[in-house]
């Protein structure tokens, strides 16, 4: 099976440590991905009856282009269907620098950069336009381990990368979990610290704001940004660092990876931070939905490769939840669980995953979703590809977010609306309130 771009990263940022590790020579590593499709995404008739959104045009998706609330009526998101050529669908579009250098002793200096961008406009895209937005470190390999400094993946991003049966690409639903917080991806600001033993890997990191500006939206790129009318978690300047007494953006996180045997790998992480009291809002408005106080996530994956065979079976099982400050509404609970299985015939891989994210309290709303696979290798880093699946939301029951504003709907829709994903669901094709979203897509990937 080819590595796509994702793999290749995760695979550099794991092998870049090593206890007494040392080098012949320095290295300069430049490696890429460009996924590109035409795809189909239909979203059906959504119902957001007795919720802020019949009233309240809420832009969802920024730059993206996905806007829940685009010819609304009176009750109802009206059906549309859409035919794109689409960026980054099996995996993500990128394009990284990384560099070593041997300093003797079991020392080693090292940085990693890392940007996004879109195949089909050639513009930079995600992270909201930053040019190393995926990735920009510098790091300090020791005999005791190794210190990164920069923008980076959270520990958490690991767990999932690791786990999937795919390649966290805008197709990948066992993704669902990780994205139900922007800074469970990726962190400004961040301290790591890694550290491998034996078959045993983790990670430690801390922030003191990986992303939170003093008011949240679904803004992406919008003007004025922030203290007008908010941006999203983890927004192009949502992790400026400032005095405050509330800690905003303050985050850490911890990872672990045991491989119990060739065959078999089990993890787990856990994320955390403060959101200091930032007001969630209505992006324009400046209505006060909430406000809100910490995220606690965690999450449990494993991966099995079957002997001989080649299939991959693979589970993560993640839990989510806000909490806002006392006396407002009771901060929403999100329980995620994925499933995925990819199986190689010859130069083929065929496969199927499935996801299924519920509110625990809140709304209770749910969405469940399944994704079909196909691979056609031509090489080791080309192929061509066939993705085909959908979506389906339950609005469940109507719930208060305070300021006497209610809402409905499951953690898909409903947390892209309140600008805590950075990228809707199917590479922005988003997902109406209380429908079903299929979609289908055929593309081309190339990895170097």
């Amino acid at each position: 099976m080819q590595k796509t771009v994702l793999t290749k990263a995760v695979a550099v940022a794991l092998a870049t440590f090593g206890v007494g590790a040392a080098f012949a020579q320095s290295s300069l590593t430049i490696y890429g991905n460009l996924d590109v499709a035409v795809d189909s995404v239909h979203k059906g008739q959504g119902d957001i009856n007795g919720t802020l959104f019949q009233t309240l045009p809420i832009l969802v998706g920024g730059t993206n282009g996905a806007a829940l609330a685009a010819g609304y009526n009176a009750a109802y998101a009206d059906k549309s269907t859409v035919t794109r050529l689409t960026s980054s669908i099996s995996s993500v579009n990128a394009l990284g620098f990384k560099g070593t250098e041997d300093i003797g002793g079991g020392y080693k200096g090292g940085f990693v950069l890392e940007g996004q961008f879109q195949v089909d406009t050639g513009a930079q895209s995600g992270q909201d336009s930053r040019m190393w937005g995926r990735q920009a470190f510098v790091s300090l390999t020791t005999p005791y381990g190794e210190v990164r400094l920069g923008r980076q993946y959270a520990p958490m991003f690991y767990s999932f990368a690791t786990a999937t049966v795919e390649a966290l690409g805008g197709a990948d639903i066992m993704g669902s979990g990780l994205i139900v917080n922007n800074l469970q991806v990726r962190q400004d600001n961040q301290i790591s610290y890694w550290l491998k033993a034996g078959d045993l890997t983790g990670a430690l990191s801390y922030s003191p704001n990986a992303g939170v500006d003093q008011k949240v939206s679904s803004n992406r790129t919008g003007s004025p940004f922030g203290t007008t009318n908010g941006q999203i978690v983890g927004g192009a300047t949502a992790g400026t660092e400032a005095a405050n007494t509330q800690n905003r953006g303050q985050s850490a996180g911890l990872y672990l990876n045991y491989m119990v045997d060739p065959a078999l790998m089990v993890n787990g992480s856990v994320h955390a931070n403060r959101f200091g009291n930032a007001q969630l809002v209505v992006g324009g408005t400046g209505t006060v939905i909430a406000n809100l106080r910490n995220f606690l996530g965690y999450s449990l994956g494993t991966k099995y490769t079957m002997p001989g065979a080649g299939t991959q079976l693979a589970a993560i099982l993640h839990r989510g939840e806000f909490k806002n400050d006392p006396g407002d509404a009771v901060g929403p609970k999100i329980n995620t669980i994925a499933l995925g299985v990819k199986h190689p015939i010859g130069q083929y891989a065929v496969g199927a995953e499935y996801a299924y994210s519920k509110f625990a309290n809140f709304t209770k709303g749910k969405d469940t979703s399944l994704m079909l696979i196909g691979d056609y290798n031509f090489s080791k880093r080309t192929k061509v590809y066939l993705r085909a699946g959908y979506a389906k939301d339950d609005r469940g029951q109507l719930a208060s977010t305070g300021a006497g504003l209610t809402v409905a709907g499951g953690p898909l829709p409903l947390l892209t609306g309140f600008g805590s994903l950075e990228t809707p669901f199917f590479s922005a094709g988003g997902a109406n309130i209380d429908a079903t979203t299929r979609v289908v897509a055929i593309g081309i990937r190339h990895q170097f």
